[in-house]
């Protein structure tokens, strides 16, 4: 009896699958996504899945802006899909450190909407320091 085994492209596999696994490395190990997107043709396309980006863990993320573009671009990206932690940090460099104040504001309200806890703090310090009519 012989057994026969069929070489299998990982390009075979649902684009489900790895979109999947992209969300469940990009929770964790956000850096090992970039990397792992070019495998094959499949996990370059699953990359681009919204959900990836939604959920995408950017805590171990070091650096935004101009020093560290690429980190920028895909914290941008994230927040463009609604990643709430993307939002806060991109309220806090907004506000901050390019002096988009408005800009800034808006993406803090939006986290603090989704309940992130930081966003909510810092906002209310906002309120106290500025008045909340001054925001608006």
């Amino acid at each position: 009896m012989s057994i026969t085994r069929s070489c299998r492209s990982l390009d075979d596999l649902p684009l489900e699958i790895f979109i999947w696994i992209f969300v469940v490395l990009g929770s964790e190990f956000v850096k090992d996504i970039v990397s792992t997107r070019l495998c094959s043709k499949k996990m370059y396309e699953a990359w681009g899945d919204p959900q990836v980006f939604r959920t995408a863990c950017i805590d171990m993320i070091d650096g935004m802006g101009p020093k560290n573009l690429n980190a920028d671009s895909f914290i941008r990206t994230c927040a463009l899909h609604n990643n709430i932690e993307a939002m806060f940090r991109l309220g806090i460099e907004e506000c901050f450190y390019y002096g988009h104040f408005d800009l800034g504001l808006s993406f803090l309200r939006h986290a603090a909407n989704e309940d992130h806890l930081e966003a909510i703090y810092l906002l209310g310090m906002i309120y106290i320091s500025r008045g909340p009519h001054q925001c608006d």
